[in-house]
């Protein structure tokens, strides 16, 4: 079985709070929700302007492409409150994380909670060798998150990417599969 398709046999995880799985187009109004806040989407894309928007977008990135994009839903009140994605390199063994989440749920552990059951998932069930997830270096909050899952940072990769018309550093953080083993001993 290769690792994609043992990826998408898992395109539904539990967390104790959270169940991550794929985002669907009744999700639209939620993802409009977080997705209109300018606050929220700052480091990650435009704000939608209109629930249509939306739902363009979910048809367009998570339903058209599947493959490693989860809606992060609290279990309590099956809400979706952001996503999650798990960009996977086959030939390298490695994988890229990405990550959004409402304003109003910051602060609560909800992303870390989210990307360790990833890590868990490339480590523990797909054999990857490394982690990794990018941050505007601007959006110190982001790279708190990669710090409390275990990742270390690895550099700054100047003039790395387009933010909203404009060029920006990005950090690097990572976590290889040894290290990952260690930390869960």
């Amino acid at each position: 079985m290769t690792l994609e398709e043992k990826l998408l046999l898992n395109n539904y995880l539990e967390t104790e709070r959270l169940i991550l799985r794929p985002v669907t187009v009744k999700d639209a109004e939620d993802v409009y929700e977080y997705g209109s806040d300018p606050e929220t989407v700052k480091y990650v894309f435009n704000i939608y302007k209109s629930l249509e928007e939306a739902q363009g977008r979910i048809l367009d990135y998570f339903v058209k492409d599947p493959l490693g994009k989860f809606g992060i839903e609290l279990k309590s009140s099956h809400k979706l409150i952001g996503t999650i994605d798990f960009r996977l390199d086959t030939p390298d063994l490695k994988a890229e994380i990405g990550y959004a989440i409402g304003r109003n749920y910051w602060g609560n552990g909800y992303v870390p909670e989210a990307a360790t059951r990833l890590l868990q998932l490339g480590f523990e069930e797909l054999g990857l060798k490394r982690i990794n997830a990018l941050h505007c270096s601007e959006n110190l909050k982001s790279g708190r998150v990669m710090q409390k899952i275990g990742m270390q940072k690895e550099g700054v990769l100047h003039n790395n990417s387009q933010l909203k018309g404009r060029t920006v550093d990005d950090v690097i953080y990572a976590i290889t599969d040894e290290q990952w083993q260690k930390n869960n001993l």
